[in-house]
């Protein structure tokens, strides 16, 4: 799943913009606009993919992507980085030539393919690492599954097919999208309009740039302090209790108890209080309703204290639970890891599932128009009007034989490793490359029309067709599945961008070569940390990975069917689907005033698969937002989302750093 995080819709347009942007149908309007756009818009001047830009992009995205990655295995959540990387490159570029006179600022062009490269190795992790990989190791620990572990080398390639294969769906989709129908894709629009204000306003940007810096000093010092348990912080443990019991347990064996961590506080401030107030609601209804009643059904049946501490008897115990269709619990202050990973994944995946389709049913415009598009396309290629002599902006746009080229490469090599590595046989090989192509174009308008990607639909859609093309074969269910989304992801981030650059005069091949760059880098920088980070004995436990224990769910019942469910959670599959079919349709038709007071079917999920305290920590985070923007409107529009993408950017990584010490460099304690 993906929140839009900095990158947030906005009702902001570039006010200087010299063109009439409404759309245009007509061929020859639409080429004399073009013709407008190179002669008034286009910045022929100013230098755009240079050398220092792709590396100042290259390296920033590497350093956001890991930190995505963390909180993506987290939470679920992966946040856009294309304002904060376009703020960190100008100041780096400010700061450094305020010490060397003989640097120059960055141009706002190199700012734009600089926060390209990066926005694309951000987004790295949407190709699979928070979602289908893991999911691969879950079901392989409960023997589902029986396909080896990909090496470094593999998941390396994997990800850079996938990923690039929807950076070469995205090119011929810009000149319909984006230069006929003027979609307006909010995020890229807010991204044209800051790096136009820093540019005018270099100081009001050099103090975004520092909050944003010191917010992230600040978080790692402090994770870097708790885990080394040095100074006045070496008795503060990872939560804090809260007084009270339930069902005869501690608040804590519930996971009722508060975060140390900042991390989930500052995202829970990017997200927005509608979100996490229903993270709230969920994780309420999920620790303290269904699990006591989970417990007084004996749905949750606890292990005599021994098994504790003998292995045979704990086996034996869970054996007899396992015949039975009950959850075995060894150790009773754990309590809620056996119910948001065995039962209440259930309800919380089909809800998710059932609101996501349900809305996307209801953007059926929306697909019509996509076919629409996708047969202009196909009639102006054969017109030759996208790189022919007469195309106006043949020096600028992406070559329709890159296109065919990237395609025809990225999608034979999707193929081979479906076939060589999971099982995929190869004509369903090619059928989730076309997929991929179709529902890219999908995803990229709901993207440009509404901000929002539809990862997790796209993914749960190719999942169902799978389930029936390759019935039982739940590897080929979830790697079908992840070429799909992956190249949605990556085909709608480059249109985002892109459409920042076409409002600044920028020229999309150069914006093309700066996404595969970034992609480039985010598949160097985040697969060896998701190695590092995502050992079997982690997921589910240290790390929640909300989306991947959705992904595998739907995998294990489309192979296994309903029997081997725990008790009672056929039924909360019934009525996640009916609540999340539910909220999409309230979401439709509720008056415009009512919408900001639904809960969100997302939140809910989530809430269902991830721990309380994370659901608390996110809603103080978010509560604390929604005070400051009231009250202190000023102070928080300047700062707020700066600081609280420094604490996740500088948290994340230092988590990172923290298991390598510990795990690796064997410097810390456990």
């Amino acid at each position: 799943m993906s929140a839009p995080a900095d990158d947030a819709p906005s009702a902001a347009k570039p006010s200087d913009f010299p063109l009439d942007l409404s759309p245009l149908r007509d061929p020859e309007a639409i080429a004399a606009r073009d013709r407008a756009w190179l002669e008034k818009v286009y910045d022929r001047k100013s230098p755009q993919l240079t050398v220092r830009a792709a590396v100042t992009g290259m390296l920033l995205g590497a350093f956001l992507s890991v930190s995505d990655l963390y909180i993506g295995l987290k939470i679920g959540w992966i946040f856009g980085m294309s304002i904060t990387s376009s703020v960190l490159a100008f100041a780096l570029f400010r700061g450094a030539g305020a010490l060397f006179p003989s640097i120059r600022p960055l141009s706002m062009l190199e700012n734009n393919t600089s926060q390209t490269a990066a926005s694309a190795a951000a987004y790295m992790a949407s190709a699979g690492l928070v979602s289908s990989i893991p999911a691969m190791t879950l079901l392989r620990k409960e023997g589902v599954i029986t396909t080896p572990d990909l090496t470094l080398p593999q998941l390396m390639l994997w990800m850079l097919f996938v990923a690039s294969l929807g950076v070469c769906v995205a090119v011929p989709l810009k000149r319909s999208m984006i230069n006929a129908e003027q979609l307006r894709f909010p995020s890229g629009v807010v991204c044209a309009e800051t790096i136009k204000t820093m540019h005018s306003h270099g100081r009001e940007a050099m103090a975004k740039a520092w909050s944003l810096i010191a917010g992230g000093a600040f978080a790692a010092v402090v994770k870097f302090i708790v885990e080394c348990k040095l100074g006045v912080l070496r008795r503060l443990p990872e939560y804090l209790p809260l007084p009270g019991a339930l069902a005869g347990h501690p608040l804590g064996a519930w996971s009722l108890r508060l975060n140390t961590s900042l991390l989930l506080y500052a995202a829970g401030s990017i997200v927005g209080l509608r979100v996490c107030a229903s993270l709230l609601l969920g994780a309420l209804v999920n620790y303290t309703i269904l699990g006591p009643w989970l417990l007084s059904h004996e749905v949750l049946r606890l292990a005599p204290p021994e098994a504790l501490r003998d292995d045979a008897l704990w086996r034996s115990f869970r054996a007899a639970a396992d015949h039975a269709h009950v959850l075995a619990v060894r150790d009773p202050a754990r309590l809620y890891v056996e119910i948001r990973s065995k039962w209440s994944v259930w309800p919380g995946t089909s809800l998710v599932v059932s609101s996501s389709i349900v809305a996307f049913a209801f953007r059926w415009k929306t697909v019509l128009r996509s076919l629409e598009g996708l047969g202009a396309m196909v009639r102006q290629a054969r017109s030759g009007g996208d790189g022919g002599s007469s195309d106006p902006l043949a020096e600028v746009e992406v070559p329709s034989r890159w296109f065919v080229i990237g395609v025809t490469v990225c999608g034979a090599g999707c193929v081979y490793m479906q076939r060589a590595w999971f099982g995929v046989p190869v004509l369903e090989g090619i059928v989730s490359v076309a997929m991929a192509f179709v529902l890219s174009v999908v995803a990229a308008r709901a993207t440009g029309e509404t901000n929002i990607t539809p990862i997790g639909a796209m993914g749960k859609i190719t999942q169902l067709l799978f389930g029936v093309l390759v019935p039982g074969n739940a590897s080929a269910n979830l790697m079908t599945a992840t070429v799909t989304a992956g190249s949605a992801a990556h085909a709608a981030d480059l249109l985002t961008e892109v459409k920042t650059g076409y409002l600044l005069g920028g020229a999309p091949r150069k914006q093309f070569w700066a996404q595969l760059l970034g992609v480039l880098a985010g598949s160097l920088a985040c697969v060896p940390i998701y190695l590092l980070l995502a050992k079997p004995e982690k997921l589910g436990n240290e790390l929640a990975v909300p989306a991947a224990l959705a992904w595998a769910s739907v995998a294990k019942l489309l192979k296994d069917g309903p029997s081997n469910l725990p008790q009672y959670a056929l039924l909360g599959i019934f009525v996640g689907l009916a609540v999340g079919a539910a909220l999409a349709v309230l979401e439709e038709f509720a008056p415009e005033r009512w919408r900001p007071y639904l809960p969100s079917a997302t939140g809910l999920g989530i809430a269902l698969v991830i721990d309380a305290n994370d659901s608390l920590a996110m809603f103080f985070g978010a509560l604390t937002a929604f005070l400051l923007d009231r009250y202190a409107k000023d102070l928080a529009g300047r700062f707020r989302v700066s600081v609280a993408s420094g604490i996740v950017a500088g948290e994340g990584l230092m988590g990172i750093a923290v298991i390598a010490l510990r795990d690796v460099f064997h410097v810390l304690p456990h």
